[in-house]
């Protein structure tokens, strides 16, 4: 190899000074070859014009030589193909949350050795880096368009509710366009929960995007046939009632929905990084829709609008907001009512009323609520539970048993599950004397008017002599029309209020009106 120097001399010799190559040779101290080279070359060069070709003159690049075509001789077609399956087992693991344990190139280098290949480390690195290289896959940046699309997934939240440590499903969905966000959280990721997600999600954006882009999520792709997807049935009515196409993504390919998966991790963080403890699931979903509605309330970070202003700007044009009726996002099962009057689902014990012990009844199921039908007329609703062998018993449905087995009834599980109101009634009044709190349940169940009862009982309080029982509680509870007097000052209310218990204190004493005996 020469020099520039030497290079251009040769040429300027040569073109210039009409000298022989010989005669440059031993001026400069090369041989003649070398010499015959460069001269060849430049005269090769200038018989093209090169200013429309992708090449470029290259006077001042230093000389190189030719490299051997081919592939060295420990690089064989099987050593290749070897590297390749090993390549493509790597691919696996890391498609398998098996990261940490890929082989690196000084171990597939040894496990060559290993196997009997006579081959160098850096043979095998350069092959391993260009096949990297040759697969590194190109994305294809997308324009969003107005109300056309919006991408759903899944993500896990750990939260603590009623001092109990839980995972939870939070259902997320994003507008690629305007990246507006919309998230709810549930116990499952059932059918029921899919539908229940979407039907909330339409009912906020007031329009249906044309296509919903989902992964391969068991509630959506309901086999594979061949390269083929069936999409699953309650997939299919969804979309068929609210006349959206399904877009899935190819497997392991989160990259062709990458709008919701940034969201999902952005609202995880964003809203239960800072607090993750609820008294209950609602306070919980309650906290996350606040947590949402501020983030899209921000302004998107190029069109100069909050994501909430770009979502109204798609609703306008889809302009369907007013005519979207709800899809019946529940499941429907038939069960027989058992010898405890009630039926069993997903092993948890839901309470019918009495009289329909051995009677099939139909059974309505959402994401919410559970509920039982019998002759086409609703007869228990309850809040559906998720969790498993549980008893959610209504005290309402159990009275006339109870009048038989009043015993029964200070242990119960219907008692334990009574609204709070109604077992501090029957702690603080009603310990022993069940016969009477049944029949204040019976009043109950039958005029609904529990608030009325507690403002009774709270009035008959304030007369200590007064004893509380059903017939008054009743009796103050029935009155159409509270006594109005207008008072001055609070010693007259206090004078007033005396005076009204006094008088039915002393009704209920009359033995000639038959109300006591």
């Amino acid at each position: 190899m020469i020099s520039f120097e030497k290079k251009q001399k040769v040429l300027i010799g040569f073109h210039q000074e009409n000298k022989s190559q010989c005669q440059i040779a031993k001026e400069l101290g090369i041989s003649r070859n070398t010499v015959k080279k460069y001269i060849q070359e430049d005269l090769e060069k200038r018989k093209q014009d090169i200013r429309e070709l992708p090449v470029t003159d290259n006077y001042v690049t230093p000389p190189s030589y030719k490299k051997r075509k081919g592939n060295k001789r420990a690089l064989t077609q099987t050593v290749m193909k070897r590297i390749r399956k090993m390549l493509k087992e790597n691919e696996y693991k890391r498609q398998h949350q098996m990261h940490k344990q890929q082989l690196k190139i000084i171990d597939i280098h040894e496990k060559l050795l290993d196997e009997g290949f006579k081959i160098s480390y850096t043979t095998v690195r350069n092959f391993v880096n260009s096949e990297v290289k040759r697969l590194q896959e190109v994305y294809i940046r997308q324009k969003a368009t107005a109300g056309h699309e919006i991408e759903f997934d899944w993500g896990e939240v750990k939260l603590t509710i009623n001092q109990t440590r839980r995972s939870f499903s939070m259902a997320v969905f994003t507008l690629p366009y305007s990246n507006d966000r919309f998230a709810l959280l549930y116990e499952s990721e059932t059918m029921v929960c899919v539908q229940d997600a979407h039907v909330k999600c339409i009912n906020y954006l007031g329009f249906v995007p044309e296509v919903f882009t989902y992964d391969n999520m068991r509630t959506v792709v309901k086999r594979f046939i061949g390269t083929e997807r069936e999409i699953t049935d309650g997939m299919k009515n969804l979309s068929m009632h609210y006349h959206f196409k399904i877009r899935l993504c190819e497997p392991r390919k989160g990259n062709q929905k990458g709008h919701v998966e940034r969201s999902v991790e952005y609202i995880r963080r964003k809203a239960f990084a800072h607090r993750d403890t609820f008294a209950s699931l609602e306070e919980a979903q309650t906290y996350l829709t606040e947590i949402v509605m501020k983030l899209n309330l921000r302004p998107h970070y190029k069109k100069k609008k909050t994501h909430h202003e770009l979502m109204l700007e798609e609703r306008v044009t889809k302009a369907t907001s007013a005519d979207i009726i709800p899809f019946d996002a529940s499941e429907l099962h038939e069960f027989r009512v058992d010898k405890y009057s009630t039926i069993t689902f997903r092993q948890n014990h839901y309470s019918v009323p009495e009289g329909h012990v051995g009677e099939w009844v139909k059974v309505k199921v959402s994401a919410e609520k559970l509920m039982i039908f019998s002759n086409d007329a609703c007869i228990a609703t309850h809040k559906r539970c998720w969790q498993s062998h549980q008893w959610i018993m209504d005290i309402y449905h159990y009275l006339h048993t109870f009048k038989k087995k009043k015993g029964a009834l200070a242990q119960s599980e219907c008692l334990s599950q009574a609204p709070t109101k109604i077992k501090n009634i029957y702690n603080d009044y009603y310990i022993g004397n069940e016969r009477d709190f049944l029949e204040l349940l019976i009043y109950l169940k039958e005029h609904s008017n529990l608030e009325k009862v507690l403002a009774a009982i709270e009035q008959l309080q304030k007369n200590h002599t007064v004893q509380i029982t059903t017939e008054k509680i009743i009796f103050l509870a029935n009155q159409a029309e509270p006594i109005h007097k207008t008072v001055q000052s609070k010693n007259e209310v206090t004078t007033q209020s005396l005076e009204n218990l006094s008088a039915i204190t002393a009704l209920f004493e009359m033995k000639k009106t038959g109300v006591l005996h």
